[in-house]
C-alpha cells in the first residue's frame, strides 16, 4: 500500500488528510472521555457529600419508610465513584496494551497464533463497562435521592 502512494501524490495527500482527521478524532475522543470522568466524580461526589452533610437541616423529620431510599442513592454514589476511579486505573492499563498492541502490528514480531491470543485489549472492554455502571450507579443514586426527597416533602 505505501508503495501504491509513493507513486502517486494524489493519493498521498488524501491518506495525510486521513491521518490528520484520525488524529483530530483521538484527540477529541481522549477530551471527551477526561471530561466524562471529571464530571462524573464531581457530580456524584458532590450529591453524596451534599446528602450526608445537610440531610438532617433539610428534612429534620424523616420518615421511617423512606431511609432506605437514602440508603439505596449513597450505594448509587459510592458505586459511582469507585467504578469510575477504577477505570482511571484500567485505561492507564489498556493504554498501555494498546501500545503493546500497536508495536507488536507495526513490527510484525508476532506469528498470527500468538496476535490472536495477545492483541485483545480486555482492559479497554473492561473499561468501558466501568464507565457504564458508572453513569448507570449515578443516575440511580439520583432517582433514589430524588424519591427520597419527594416522599419526605409530603408529610
Amino acid at each position: 500500500m505505501m508503495s501504491k502512494l509513493d507513486s502517486n501524490s494524489n493519493d498521498s495527500l488524501e491518506y495525510k488528510v486521513y491521518l490528520e482527521e484520525r488524529k483530530l478524532l483521538v484527540d477529541a475522543s481522549r477530551e471527551s472521555a477526561q471530561s466524562f470522568d471529571k464530571t462524573i466524580l464531581v457530580l456524584a461526589s458532590g450529591a453524596f457529600g451534599l446528602s450526608l452533610t445537610f440531610i438532617r437541616q433539610i428534612f429534620p423529620i424523616i420518615k421511617s419508610e423512606t431511609i432506605f431510599f437514602l440508603i439505596y442513592a449513597w450505594i448509587g454514589f459510592c458505586i459511582c465513584l469507585l467504578s469510575t476511579l477504577i477505570s482511571f486505573l484500567t485505561s492507564q492499563y489498556a493504554c498501555s496494551k494498546q501500545i503493546k498492541i500497536l508495536e507488536a502490528e507495526y513490527f510484525n514480531n508476532q506469528n498470527a497464533y500468538d496476535k490472536q491470543a495477545t492483541l485483545k485489549n480486555r482492559a479497554s472492554v473492561f473499561t468501558c463497562w466501568l464507565n457504564i455502571l458508572s453513569i448507570l450507579s449515578f443516575v440511580a443514586g439520583v432517582l433514589f435521592l430524588a424519591k427520597f426527597a419527594i416522599s419526605n416533602l409530603l408529610i
